[in-house]
């Protein structure tokens, strides 16, 4: 388990939901609609709002080039990525 210490270290680095929009100029929306479909997996979720790891901003702008070159919605998105993830694992 980890220490307050160690949980403050880590959320001092993080990115909130209107950071990680502005860096990737993607639409708060359509990045809420990729946390609920698994793509994004924020680091804290609750009433406070979403923190983002900074690895998140390169799957983001992953995400938004296969979403525009190949027209994908968020649902076929998360399944692409789910292949993605699993090809990684068994390399």
């Amino acid at each position: 388990m980890k220490t307050l210490y160690e949980i403050e270290e880590v959320e001092r680095h993080c990115l909130t939901l209107a950071q990680l929009s502005h860096c990737t100029r993607m639409e708060e929306p359509l990045i809420i609609e990729l946390v609920e479909t698994e793509v994004l997996c924020p680091v804290r979720d609750d009433r406070a709002g979403y923190l983002f790891h900074p690895d998140d901003l390169s799957r983001l702008s992953r995400a938004a080039r296969l979403m525009q070159e190949f027209e994908l919605t968020p649902v076929g998105l998360a399944l692409v990525f789910e292949l993605l993830d699993e090809l990684r694992t068994y390399r």
